[in-house]
């Protein structure tokens, strides 16, 4: 049994920003721990020990068995599995040693699997022996795949990117509600299946997927778009799936998306091979990987694809490739557009991008091709998206111009934008309803009532806060008739005015979802362009290194280890009456090093009968007498 004290003393030396994810990963019971002394015992413990290996490869585990201090010292020495000392160097407790050896007996290593170490040489740095340490056997990524397996492939990479940008662009449209217990519900995946082209099943993995890339971020109880979105839609249809893979993958639980990166398979096998501590938690993550692997194209029917050999390829390279960097600001988020280097071979396997459409005089808007995610969300402002697919269609009416002129669109910027997209011009069906929609545009104003007249009032007269205005009595009248506006409230309010208590973006939206040309405006008479959701400011991609919260039980246990610690600020006194007591109690036989009057050391093999008032009294095993020592005086304690 190893000395805790040594631990005990640089577990005190952690901050919070070390010890909170050191106590979620070797998970301690909180309640027995009462100071640091006891958290050195319990992190000793090899079922506390065991949860820190899981993540370690195999070598690193053969080099902590044998005693060595393993490649990776910094992680071993973070998950307490290493003691440093800068005199004597690293050490590795024997209960460590022993359990990493219990470990590799209970998982062997099968037959025909063996650790890449070929790059290593003892010029090496730390860095490349760390790297080296962790390399298992590939997967053969060189054999041919079937057509069919790439057809299916590229579907699904196809499927993946087109319903990511569908979901971003919806979610600026109407939030969607997130449980509490995380993902998206089971209301809202029936509501956007149809919406994105998915089963509803598959688009609970995708929003998954979105975050993880950091296109959606949820927010309270919502699920939003951010504005890194803008920036990935600028890429190229390669360079988009290639930005949302290497996120994805970048944003599974350690040690995955290293064993994935090496391993480039998803068989439970390779796995235990790769890192024997592997527990269930992993296996099911790595299942997990697998099935959300397989919706992105990674891999099908049990190959690798090309899709996925470019992934773990971009993913092995020095190039940041797929990274967004964190931004705030729309400026920031258009500036951090990811890098996936070169996407050729992505870019020739998808369908390729078309940047006009066929304008019909039916109304009807004909892509022959996937439009850009930009071109697309533009249109979508002035027409209605009826089918989407590797050729989509979209149809324009009275209210979907009046939609776009009332998100800031105007008249000439419509047809300067419609004329330039269309291979067929404009037709004249929508140049009389550009027409009418300028004419029409603003008929229906919502005006916020000045500040000044609602803090006049008091809680009794409060006056209405919205405004809905109109040059046109009779518009007015139908407004007040309307039943689709009932909820408003709208009464009379002097001439050529309704009055509402309903807040402006209600009113606003209420009117616009009923077909009103309606513009907002602020109580100066300025035009406001209206969001329906909100669009968060870019955030970092979710990653595998982010430490997990801490939760209230960690939370309590680091300020009650703190408060113990002020209380004895002397650990070595404290350590050795915390040692004395147990053996009091158990009768252990020890053996302790008493400071003699002229300052030499005596060490005596006892066994402590009691310890009362700063004295320990004890059997001297080989004079068969009975000893009493002050506790002062003992410098050293071992236990036989």
């Amino acid at each position: 049994m190893s000395d805790p004290l040594p631990l005990a003393r640089r577990l005190t030396r952690l901050d919070d920003d070390a010890l909170i994810p050191l106590l979620l990963t070797r998970q301690p019971p909180p309640r027995e721990l009462r100071d640091f002394f006891d958290l050195a015992d319990a992190l000793l413990d090899p079922a506390s020990i065991r949860p820190a290996l899981r993540t370690l490869p195999r070598t690193e585990l053969e080099r902590l068995a044998s005693g060595a201090a393993p490649a990776d010292l910094d992680t071993a020495v973070a998950l307490a599995l290493v003691i440093p000392d800068a005199d004597a160097g690293p050490s590795v407790p024997p209960e460590v040693a022993e359990t990493a050896g219990l470990v590799l007996a209970e998982h062997p290593l099968p037959d025909g699997h063996g650790v890449q170490d070929a790059r290593h040489t003892p010029q090496a740095d730390a860095a490349d022996r760390a790297q080296d340490a962790r390399r298992t056997p590939t997967a053969d990524d060189t054999t041919e795949v079937p057509e069919p397996v790439a057809a299916t492939a590229r579907e699904r990479a196809f499927t993946a990117i087109t319903a990511v940008a569908e979901l971003v662009q919806q979610l600026r449209v109407a939030p969607a509600r997130v449980r509490a217990r995380g993902g998206v519900s089971v209301a809202e995946e029936k509501r956007l299946a149809p919406l994105l082209s998915l089963e509803p099943e598959a688009v609970g993995p995708l929003a998954e997927v979105a975050v993880a890339a950091g296109l959606a971020a949820v927010d309270g109880e919502e699920l939003l778009s951010t504005e890194s979105a803008d920036a990935w839609s600028a890429l190229s249809p390669g360079g988009r799936w290639l930005a949302l893979a290497r996120r994805w993958l970048d944003g599974l639980p350690a040690p995955l998306p290293e064993h994935l990166r090496t391993a480039r398979v998803t068989d439970a096998a390779a796995l235990d091979a790769a890192y024997p501590a592997a527990d269930e938690p992993m296996h099911a993550a790595l299942l997990d990987a697998a099935e959300r692997g397989e919706l992105l194209g990674v891999w099908a029917s049990g190959h690798l694809t090309l899709f996925g050999r470019t992934l773990f390829d971009a993913a092995d390279s020095p190039a940041d490739a797929g990274r967004t960097a964190p931004a705030t600001g729309t400026a920031a988020a258009a500036d951090a557009a990811p890098s996936p280097g070169d996407t050729s071979a992505l870019d020739a396997e998808l369908p390729p991008e078309v940047d006009q459409v066929y304008l019909q005089h039916d109304l009807s808007v004909i892509a022959p091709g996937p439009l850009s995610p930009a071109l697309d969300a533009r249109l979508r402002l002035a027409a209605d998206l009826e089918n989407r697919g590797v050729a989509s269609s979209y149809r324009i009416s009275q209210p979907s111009i009046d939609r776009a002129l009332s998100s800031g669109e105007t008249e000439e910027s419509l047809r300067e934008f419609l004329g330039a997209l269309s291979l067929t011009g404009i037709p004249q069906a929508v140049d009389y309803l550009l027409t009418e929609g300028a004419r029409r545009h603003g008929l229906v104003r919502v005006v916020s009532r000045p500040a000044s007249e609602l803090h006049r009032s008091t809680a009794a007269d409060e006056p209405p806060r919205t405004l809905v205005q109109s040059a046109d009595p009779s518009l007015l009248t139908a407004l007040a008739a309307d039943q689709a506006l009932s909820a408003l409230g709208l009464r009379r309010d002097g001439e050529g005015a309704l009055a509402t208590r309903a807040t402006p973006a209600s009113a606003y939206w209420l009117l616009l979802d009923a077909r009103y040309p309606v513009i907002a405006e602020d109580a100066d008479g300025r035009v406001r362009l209206m969001r329906r959701a909100r669009v968060l400011p870019a955030r970092p991609a979710a990653g595998a290194a982010t430490p997990p919260p801490a939760t209230a039980a960690v939370t309590d246990l680091v300020l009650r280890l703190r408060d113990a610690a002020r209380r004895t600020p002397d650990d070595a006194d404290a350590w050795t009456a915390r040692l004395l007591d147990r053996a009091v109690r158990a009768r252990t036989p020890v053996t302790i090093g008493v400071r003699m009057p002229d300052g030499s050391t005596t060490r005596l093999d006892v066994t402590p009968l009691s310890l009362a008032n700063g004295r320990l009294r004890v059997s001297d095993e080989r004079a068969g007498v009975e000893r009493t020592v002050p506790v002062a005086n003992i410098v050293e304690l071992t236990a036989l």
